[in-house]
This record gives C-alpha cells, structure tokens and sequence, in this order.
C-alpha cells in the first residue's frame, strides 16, 4: 500500500479503537523562534521544492496544535524542501522514534550489570552437586526492547561437571520449590525489596525489581526454549532484514506497550509475536519479495500496512502464520491449532518448534486487533489532514481536524469574488511551512513515566551505586584519532574528526562538524569515547570546531579542560594537559 495524497474519503474514526487517554501537555504554550521564511495557505503540491530550507527553530508546537513529541524535540518539520513526500516524511519520523526510544549505552550498560548482579548471588549461594548460570533471553538478548521493558531472564540449573540439566530440577515441583527459596535468597542479598512468585503459570516465574537500578526482572528455572527463540529473532533482525524489521518491532511494542496490551499472562501479544509477525509481513509482501520495494526506506508505508493486514484484513479464524520456508499461511486445523471454543485466536507457527503456538495465550486477541484498525484509521487520517492543510489551509473534513486541541466551531465556507467556495482558516493551524509535523503521535506517545524512569536510570549510573555495589567501573572503548590501526579507521566518527583534524592543521579550515556533516550518517549510541591529543590539534589558541549538540540527546558531547564556550561549540588546543574528548 502506497500512502496516496490524493482527495478521496479517508475512513473515519473507528469506535472500536482502544485509547491511551489525552496526552498531558502544556498546550497553552505558543511556538517560538518561528523562521521568517513562512508560506502561504493554498500551497500546492506542484510549488517548488528547490527553495532553501529554513534553518532549525525552536517548536514546541505541531503545525496542528499539537504539542511536539519528544522524538521530534529540536527539530523542523521533516523532508526536503516546502512540499516534501508524505512517505519520505513517516519514513524519517520512524527513524527518529527508533532512535529517541533505543536504550541509550548507559541504560543497556545498567541492565547489564543488573544481570552481573544476579549471577553474582548464585554463584555464592551453595546448591550441592549444582551449578546455577543465570542466562538472558528475550528482547534484551535481541536488542529489541524499549526502555520501559523487563528483563527476561532465565536460572540454567546444570550439573556441577557438566551442562546438562540436573535432574534434580527436572521436575515442576522441584522447579517451584527452588523459586520459592531464590526469593529469599534474592531479598536477604539485597537484590530487591519483594518477590512474586507466579507458581501455577504454565511457566513458573518470579517477577520483581532490582533495587538499584529499578529495573523489572522475570526470572524462569531451566526455559532454555527462551534462548532459541531470542537467536533466530537476532538472526531475523541483524541478518535477513536488518534495516527494516527492529524500526517496525519497536513501535509496535511501544503501541502495545502504552495500551498495556504487551504481557502475555494478561493476553496480551509477547515481543516474541510481534518479531514473528513482522518477519512475516516482510516475507508476503509482494513487492518486497519481487525486490521491487527497499523496506528500509517505507518503514511508514510498511507499519501503515502492517495495521491494515492484521487490524481488518487478516482471517484469524482459518490462517497460521509461519515464517518457515521464506513465509508462508498455513491452515489452523491442519496444525491442530485451532480451537472450536476459540477459534479468533491469533496463531503463529513457534520456528523453534513447530508444534508450538507461540499465541495460544494471547486471549486478548480481538482487542488487539481492534486497536490495529484503529491505529489504521488514525494514522491515514493523519496522514490526509496534513495533505489538505498544505492545500487548502485546513483540513476540509472537521472530523480529520483533530490535532488541535482548542479548536473553534467549525465555521461556514464563504464564497469570494469569483463565487467560489473558500474554506475558513483554522485557529491553530500554523502558517510556519517548517513547523513540525508528526504523523506517529496520532498513535504513540511517551508519558511522563517512561521519562522520569529513563532520566533515573542514567542519574543512577553516574552516581555509580551500582558500579559500587559490584566494585566495578565504567570502561568505554578509547580510541585515538591520530591511529592508523583498523579500529579507529573503521569508526566513522574518528575518521570525520580525523580528517577534520588534518585540514586543520593545514589551513583549509574545515571544521569536524562539517566533515560529519558530509558523511550523512547518524550518530550510534556506541558509549565509545575519542580522544583527540592536544598536539593534533594544530597551533595553540587555533580553535577546532566541534558540534557538542546538546539538544539531540547527547549523542555526541564534547569536554575538555579548555572550555572556554559556553555553547561547548568551540574548543581550543594549548599547551596544557586538555585533551579533548568526545563521547558518542
């Protein structure tokens, strides 16, 4: 499905959808440092696109109102020139999402510590003739997970000589006695405050929390079923569709996530799922499968689609989902998957063994699939109200006019000179041809929650109380700009800095900024540090410029002992002890 810009009926609003609730914000506040570039209503989608683009401003509004999403914080409306493409557009606001909501180095470094923790306590806890390993599985082992996600987590309770399972935890009550005595263990070491023992669930857990960091913990005994299926979603993720499938995961989980629909022991949809059946839209998509479409550059389209397929198109009553032998749909009795009691139950074919139905606990399966439709239908509406904003000004359709939140009665159309119909302008809808637009925030939103818990956790991290607590530190890859060595050169940050630095010194005053620039990539959050000597950097007092970029999540920050800026833009070289040091 292509995102069209055509004027034809979008679908309305669906009863069904299943909110979040009004986002909190402060929408009284107006947008400021507006461009002195702002258009006229009546655009059209034929006006050039060759102008220059307005330089960034400091939004804290939509071009409809509403309040700016965090992911999009600092930033102007997206795409290239005053009528960008509506799919370029998503595309890039999808890949700014991914980006806000990766773990950040230090969030992942805490989790795995958290982990260290846990291995720590059994590996002085005394269980005669057996050897306690505590493994990761699930989205922290896929890389797939969101700030807000638990940690999957599972005791491989070996004989001591060997790592088989001793056959003293074969049992599940053998197996639910020992997780009553890791609670205690657990709780008298420190690891956290309570323990819920969840016995009686077709896999015994314990959930609970880690006391430092804050971090949910569900621990299993002897699942090593968990591991097999976390290799073949990495496989899926970092080999087959390594540029598509993680952005499509992550906003689904958040979707779910935010709707409290991602827990399987309440019916909710797993991680384990949603992987498997964004694998397999992936695979059916006729376009993608004949190599007529790049999924990483219609990560929108493909999302939009992903709604559709499985919000109003999909027969849940009839088809499997398997995404063996390239994809396929496979028939729900031939598999013994189906329930005549049930049978609306989503099932999908487990890769790791297919007598498994990785769904069957997901009862909660018509309520997801009304909010699939829904997010459908809001996010097309979105996507149509833009495009009659940028026509006419507003849209033409007041139920489409959503995004602003203190809308006025809609007025009648007056009719001009010429006798034609002219639309009324809308109160809050701005002029600014560079204001912010997002199509995502019709159905994701980060709360205030998930904020103040990822702010603690880093908070956390630089205090270092868990790196006291395991008399441990904090050791980032160093690398030197002036090496020749493979590591350095294959990082492009060195490289750019490098190069930076070698123009410099030669008098083509060429700052590090730009040559980044030129290389048109994103900053990864690696928790690599660079180390630029003072004597690379040319003269003393010459100035080497380096983007600190403190508004885009500190992706790359600068310090040194010779700040002397307060922008942190500019940092000079002397004869001093001041290396500068960049941290990406």
């Amino acid at each position: 499905m292509a995102v069209e810009t055509t004027e034809k009926a979008r679908p309305a609003l669906t009863e069904d959808f299943i909110g979040f609730g009004d986002i909190s914000s402060s929408e009284d506040e107006e947008a400021v440092d507006v461009p002195a570039t702002a258009g006229k209503r009546g655009r059209t989608d034929n006006d050039s696109d060759n102008e220059a683009d307005a330089a960034p401003g400091t939004y804290q509004k939509c071009y409809n109102g509403q309040p700016v999403p965090p992911w999009l914080t600092g930033q102007r409306r997206l795409g290239t020139g005053k009528s960008p493409d509506i799919n370029t557009m998503i595309n890039e606001e999808v890949n700014k999402f991914v980006t806000y909501i990766s773990p950040t180095p230090e969030e992942h470094q805490m989790r795995a510590w958290v982990i260290e923790r846990m291995q720590r306590i059994l590996g002085a806890w005394t269980l005669p003739g057996t050897r306690a390993v505590a493994k990761c599985f699930g989205s922290f082992e896929t890389r797939l997970y969101l700030p807000t996600s638990d940690i999957d987590m599972t005791i491989m309770l070996y004989n001591e000589y060997n790592d088989e399972v001793s056959p003293a935890y074969a049992g599940r009550e053998s197996i639910r006695q020992f997780l009553y005595r890791l609670a205690r263990q657990l709780k008298q070491n420190g690891f956290c405050h309570n323990c819920d023992v969840i016995a009686n669930a077709r896999v015994p857990i314990i959930k609970t929390t880690e006391r430092i960091s804050g971090i949910a913990v569900d621990i299993s005994i002897n699942a090593d079923s968990g591991m097999k299926s976390a290799q073949v979603q990495r496989s899926f993720s970092e080999k087959v569709y390594p540029n598509a499938l993680r952005a499509i995961v992550l906003a689904i989980k958040q979707f779910l996530f935010q709707r409290s629909m991602n827990e399987v022991y309440t019916g909710g949809m797993g991680s384990y799922a949603i992987t498997l059946l964004v694998v397999s839209l992936l695979q059916m998509h006729p376009r993608i499968r004949s190599g007529g479409l790049d999924a990483s550059k219609n990560l929108g389209v493909l999302l939009i689609e992903f709604f559709e397929l499985y919000g109003k198109r999909f027969n849940y009553d009839t088809v499997c989902v398997s995404v063996l032998e390239n994809g396929r749909y496979l028939n729900k009795r031939n598999k013994s998957f189906f329930s005549p009691t049930q049978p609306y139950l989503l099932a999908i074919e487990d890769p790791c063994d297919t007598s498994n139905d990785v769904t069957k606990g997901t009862y909660g399966i018509s309520r997801i699939k009304q909010t699939f439709s829904g997010a459908y239908d809001l996010f097309n509406n979105a996507i149509f109200a833009y495009h009659q904003t940028r026509k006419h000004g507003r849209p033409i359709n007041d139920a489409l006019n959503v995004g602003a939140p203190n809308s006025e009665p809609a007025k009648k159309r007056s009719r001009g000179k010429s006798g034609k119909a002219q639309l009324p302008s809308a109160p809050n809808v701005s002029d600014d041809p560079w204001a912010p637009v997002s199509f995502l925030s019709s159905i994701l939103h980060i709360d205030a929650k998930t904020v103040s818990m990822r702010q603690r956790l880093v908070t956390t991290f630089h205090k270092g109380t868990m790196q006291e607590a395991l008399g441990v530190e904090y050791q980032p890859q160093l690398v030197n700009a002036l090496e020749s060595n493979g590591t350095s050169q294959s990082d492009p940050v060195v490289n750019a800095v490098s190069s930076a630095l070698e123009d410099h010194k030669n008098g083509n005053g060429v700052s590090a900024q730009e040559q980044i620039n030129k290389m048109k990539f994103d900053f990864a959050s690696s928790g690599n540090t660079l180390t630029i000597p003072v004597e690379a950097t040319g003269n003393e007092g010459d100035p080497v410029f380096i983007s600190d970029d403190d508004d885009d999540d500190d992706v790359l920050d600068v310090y040194g002992e010779d700040d002397d800026d307060e922008d942190g833009q500019c940092y000079e070289g002397s004869s001093d002890d001041d290396d500068l040091h960049i941290v990406y």
